[in-house]
């Protein structure tokens, strides 16, 4: 007799208590004999059969511990069967209450057989106790015999019917359970796996993630990730969980295999139960060589546009289920995204180490370049200044010349000074010396160093400051630089004629340093710009 794949739980216990009923069946089988006046046919009385019967019992208990097959309920069964046959031939025939064990296997085989085998058993053991009555010397031509071996086989069918559609319910109900929570428990993985790739933003680490969990999801022995590199049609193995090693040139699929082809003109996954019986013209080097039998190919796409190739194989020819290939498709379509991310941060990552890169080759030019423009100014105005010491108080031409290399050379320095601080600032060297200052004076020595360049254009400068003001911790040098820059500016966008005010006031524990102007000043939509290296308002 075949056993249904379908177990139910517990079935261990379940089978005790069926062994446990042997004991509660001779118990029905004493009682209804007392029903039975008749002693038609009857060999040996049912008083003794049962103490023989129960003797069968305990004898079949010892030698369980002895013996493995007397420890699966369907043999010790098919004992039960001969025995209750023997029994009935030997106290009666077909008023044997003997009978009633028939039902007990009908039971107990309903639990470990289809509802189809658990009819076949009843019909079985219907003809058995039939043949069993025809030999007793009780004989069945009586119409009361008759009458009383179709009841009983009418019975046992319906009580074989009754058990075998309840238990394919019971069946049916427990498989559909372990399907939710296997789906749950899948679900839950995902939801998980799909964080992890979320969160991760290394290639290497989400492409072996991917691998590892599709072999995992689908209980399988090998998972292969083969992707198209930039410049390159062909698929190369970019990651494997469970697969031997291949050497390096084999481990990719070229661009007109057959079943790569396949894959990026339908996109649909490719199932392949057994390798070995495929009707397909296609070969799987790469898999075979690996002793993979069976396996699921899912083409990657991004946007329309393959990527890659995921597969997940078994040594042994197996079929998926669809719910294998739809959580590799989800799968599938989440590794697309991952690898994208993760392509992404990688070439993000790769221009911010050229950029990184080009800023410390343009930091180290500039401060090379200062540095060696110091030193032959610094002769070039030692020159200059000699020069203007023997002219003495000379006019003409000669002094003129004189006079403008001597300001074009005191340009140059500024200008090599302002390269060497901007380099400082970008690396975060610039040094700060704060000290107790009185910005009313900074304020008034910057603005009268202005004055001569204001009085060309006829613009005016007016000085807001309050006749006495705290003294303030700060750099002397970077505070009047920043003032310079800032009554530059605006002595550059001003209009002739047009007017300039400097301000100082205390707020609180602050001094505030204010320069405004007629100019046409900045838009407030690019006020968050003026310290962005060179930028210019339009």
């Amino acid at each position: 007799m075949d056993e249904t794949k379908e177990r139910l739980p517990h079935l261990e216990k379940i089978d005790q208590a069926i062994l446990g009923l042997r004991w509660l069946t001779l118990v029905l089988v004493l009682a209804l004999s007392l029903f039975d006046r008749s002693r038609e046919g009857v060999i040996i009385p049912t008083t003794q059969m049962v103490l023989a019967v129960a003797g069968y019992n305990v004898l079949i208990f010892f030698l369980a511990h002895h013996l493995a097959w007397l420890r699966r309920l369907l043999n010790v069964l098919a004992l039960d069967t001969v025995v209750a046959t023997v029994a009935t031939y030997l106290t009666g025939g077909f008023h044997s209450s003997f009978f009633i064990v028939y039902f007990l296997v009908v039971i107990g085989a309903a639990f470990h057989l289809s509802l189809t085998s658990t009819m076949v058993v009843a019909l079985t053991l219907g003809l058995i106790h039939v043949a069993a009555c025809f030999v007793s010397p009780a004989g069945v031509w009586t119409p009361f015999a008759i009458y009383m071996l179709a009841a009983k086989f009418a019975l046992l069918l319906i009580v074989a019917v009754l058990c075998g559609l309840l238990l394919e319910q019971l069946r049916r109900e427990h498989r559909e359970t372990q399907r939710e929570r296997a789906l749950a428990a899948r679900l839950s993985a995902l939801n998980e796996l799909f964080q992890q790739l979320s969160a991760s933003l290394d290639l290497d680490h989400v492409l072996q993630t991917v691998a590892r969990s599709s072999r995992h999801f689908l209980d399988a022995d090998s998972a292969l990730i083969l992707l198209r590199e930039e410049g390159d049609v062909n698929l190369h193995l970019a990651a494997a969980d469970g697969v031997i090693p291949l050497t390096p040139d084999k481990q990719y699929l070229a661009a007109d295999d057959a079943l790569v082809a396949h894959l990026m003109k339908t996109g649909q996954p490719y199932v392949v139960e057994d390798a070995a019986r495929q009707p397909t013209g296609f070969t799987y080097p790469l898999l075979t060589r690996s002793g993979i039998a069976s396996f699921i190919c899912m083409p990657l796409f991004l946007k329309g546009e393959a990527i890659g190739i995921l597969c997940v194989g078994k040594r042994h020819p197996t079929a998926f289920s669809e719910e294998d290939v739809s959580l590799l498709q989800a799968l599938g379509r989440e590794a697309a995204l991952a690898i994208r991310n993760a392509r992404l941060y990688e070439a993000e990552r790769r221009q911010v180490e050229q950029l990184r890169a080009l800023e410390r080759l343009q930091a180290s030019f500039v401060s090379s370049v200062s540095h060696e423009l110091r030193t032959p100014l610094t002769c070039i105005k030692t020159s200059v200044d000699l020069l203007q010491e023997m002219m003495g108080g000379a006019s003409g031409a000669q002094a003129e010349l004189v006079r403008t290399i001597a300001h074009h050379t005191d340009r140059l320095q500024a200008l090599v000074a302002d390269l060497l601080e901007i380099t400082r600032l970008e690396a975060r060297q610039l040094t700060l010396s704060p000290q107790p200052t009185d910005l009313r004076t900074i304020v008034e020595r910057v603005a009268h160093t202005f004055a001569p360049l204001l009085e060309k254009k006829g613009q005016t400068i007016a000085l807001e400051l309050p006749p006495q003001v705290s003294l303030v911790s700060v750099d002397r040098r970077r505070i009047e630089q920043v003032l310079t820059n800032l009554l530059s500016n605006a002595h550059k966008f001003t209009p002739k004629g047009g007017h300039i005010a400097v301000g100082l006031a205390e707020r609180d524990d602050c001094l505030e340093v204010s320069v405004s102007d007629d100019g046409p000043g900045i838009p407030p939509e690019e006020q968050e710009r003026i310290f962005d290296k060179f930028y210019v308002v339009a």
